[in-house]
């Protein structure tokens, strides 16, 4: 199961997550063969041992999940939520956020090779993840005013211009950056607007702001 602190608001779009294997595990092994067999892989020529880290697509990974392992997934899908913490893998998480984020282009695979792990916390299985870049699409869920709001306050704090001559709909950022900025940004504000502010960190929400992922945010069509 995901962690609280580990759940991503439903309007944040995750476009890149990175994912730990163990060759230790038995379906995580089988998962890395069939990566490294069947998918398109992108590897991190900077890495000292580079079959350790590589970036594969999400539609390969989707088809390798439905070729290789459709009995488990049938399983998953058939068994009550109830039970499914005694019976869940690498595969059940991995399927989950293909389904649950439509925006998903790329999984950053990281392959360790440690004897001693663990995917148990109290009690239960979790499945260590984290967004490396995403998209907020504002005009998709903002009414008018707020995201009039949101262009303004995003201007003053330096990130979104309007002037003609030089405008872009969108701009991209460090989630830390962003978040520092309208923090501070709220020291000098009333509390009508301070009202704002949180409720674009609210949209945000922890997940973004532990993992620091590069935002594209887009505030307009």
């Amino acid at each position: 199961m995901i962690d609280d602190e580990d759940m991503i608001t439903n309007v944040v779009d995750p476009l890149i997550l990175e994912i730990y294997l163990y060759k230790s595990n038995y379906k995580d092994r089988l998962l890395i063969s069939a990566l490294k067999e069947k998918a398109y892989m992108v590897r991190m020529s900077e890495m000292i041992d580079e079959d350790d880290s590589f970036f594969v697509r999400v539609e390969d990974v989707h088809y390798i999940l439905r070729e290789n392992f459709k009995k488990d997934i049938k399983q998953f899908d058939s068994t009550p939520e109830k039970s499914l913490s005694n019976l869940v893998t690498s595969i059940y998480f991995i399927d989950s956020m293909i389904k649950s984020f439509g925006m998903l282009k790329y999984f950053k695979v990281n392959v360790s090779k440690s004897e001693v792990y663990t995917r148990k916390s109290k009690d239960v299985i979790t499945f260590e993840f984290k967004v490396i870049h995403s998209r907020l699409h504002l005009p998709s869920f903002c009414n008018e005013e707020f995201l009039e709001k949101c262009q303004d306050i995003f201007r003053k704090i330096g990130f979104y211009k309007k002037d003609r001559f030089d405008k872009s709909p969108y701009f991209e950022t460090t989630a830390v950056e962003f978040i520092d900025k309208l923090i501070q940004y709220t020291h000098n504000i009333d509390e009508d607007e301070a009202v704002y502010v949180d409720n674009i960190l609210s949209i945000l929400g922890s997940k973004i702001e532990k993992d620091n992922p590069v935002l594209l945010i887009i505030v307009e069509d």
